[in-house]
């Protein structure tokens, strides 16, 4: 049947918002793996975020094309079976998906905390946030027998165990709460670590703007009594699903903004601190420079060496010092001595001095 209703513009935000996550997500990934050298446990949870993302969008399309968001009065009862069918899908897949999205943005401040009580308070949040996702989710088919009673309006012998409005009224409540203590939270712990003032700015601003993704809870959470409105289940719950897909995209927003700072600093043509560890001299063959790296400003690559005295000289001598090399290395190769956990890369740098004749024996 024809779309109508509230169905065209609820495809219109949820496509528009996945393609958005779906954006961000690669670009986060595209700066960790060419810029950042690695992707991290965060990284994969928020894939997994916006692939359950794109189902549920898909379902919701399906939905729409056999009557979501219209009247029940204006569509056959097959129609309207068919879409609550598919509709209780997709709010099973967004309810895990909106739990992985807040673990992905805890367990991306659990990369930075080092203060185990901050540690904490971030697992007690993903275990109970996930564990009322999970609640949720389960909800959507447990909450009546038999299950197809859910949306099949015919079957009139059957035992609810469930109330799914409060079920979902506690899941919702608490995702709005996290996001806003999400949005506080960097800024108590994150503020006297030892980083650098753009680094502690960038994460603590970005992730305030999960306040936006907390309103959209809360507006979503307002609504939520349209969840035991049976009659016109379809066209009431159109704008609950709008707010959660906005909720869903807003909290990957915010997550990867902090991440793609070096990737928008390169675009502009500067380096960040990571930069200065990675990046690679085209002199050099792989093998890192000295200085700052910054091409623009050849004098960075050098040392100065015009406040030593220099009447007359003799001779000229070039010395190259590189990386030092492990004393037991199997391999032979110039390693730092940093160690493992810290940077890879050597670093080489050329002094150019001279030797005075009145210095000679």
């Amino acid at each position: 049947m024809p779309l109508g209703g509230k169905g065209p513009l609820t495809i219109i935000v949820l496509s528009v918002e996945t393609a958005l996550a779906a954006l961000c997500i690669g670009l986060r990934l595209y700066t960790r793996i060419a810029v950042r050298g690695g992707i991290g446990l965060d990284d994969h949870l928020l894939v997994i975020t916006w692939i359950l993302q794109l189902l549920f969008t898909i379902l919701m399309i399906v939905s729409s094309i056999y009557g979501f968001g219209q009247h029940t009065t204006d569509i056959s009862l097959e129609d309207v079976r068919l879409a609550t069918k598919i509709e209780v899908i997709g709010q099973f897949t967004v309810s895990i998906a909106m739990g992985i999205s807040k673990t992905a943005v805890a367990m991306f401040l659990m990369r930075i905390v080092v203060i185990k009580w901050h540690k904490a308070v971030l697992w007690f949040w993903i275990v109970t946030m996930m564990g009322f996702s999970l609640l949720l989710a389960i909800s959507c088919f447990a909450q009546c027998t038999p299950v197809e009673a859910i949306w099949d309006a015919r079957i009139t012998e059957k035992t609810c165990h469930i109330n799914l409005t409060i079920v979902a009224f506690i899941m919702c409540s608490w995702s709005a709460a996290m996001d806003f203590f999400l949005a506080g939270f960097p800024w108590l712990v994150l503020w006297k670590l030892n980083m650098s003032k753009k680094e502690k700015t960038t994460i603590c601003t970005s992730l305030s703007l999960g306040i936006l993704a907390g309103v959209c809870g809360t507006v979503r959470t307002s609504g939520l009594q349209v969840l035991s409105e049976s009659a016109d289940y379809l066209y009431a719950t159109a704008d609950s699903i709008m707010w959660t897909s906005s909720e869903l995209t807003i909290t990957i927003m915010c997550v990867s903004i902090p991440v793609l700072r070096p990737l928008w600093t390169r675009v502009l043509g500067g380096t960040s601190v990571s930069d200065r560890y990675y990046k690679h001299s085209e002199a050099s063959s792989g093998i890192m420079t000295g200085g700052r790296g910054r091409k623009s400003r050849g004098a960075d690559n050098s040392f100065a060496m015009n406040t030593l005295p220099a009447p007359e000289f003799r001779e000229q001598a070039n010395t190259t010092m590189v990386g030092a090399k492990r004393p037991h290395s199997s391999t032979g190769s110039e390693e730092s001595i940093l160690g493992d956990n810290n940077i890879h890369k050597t670093r080489e740098f050329t002094v150019s001095y001279e030797t005075r004749k009145d210095m000679d024996p």
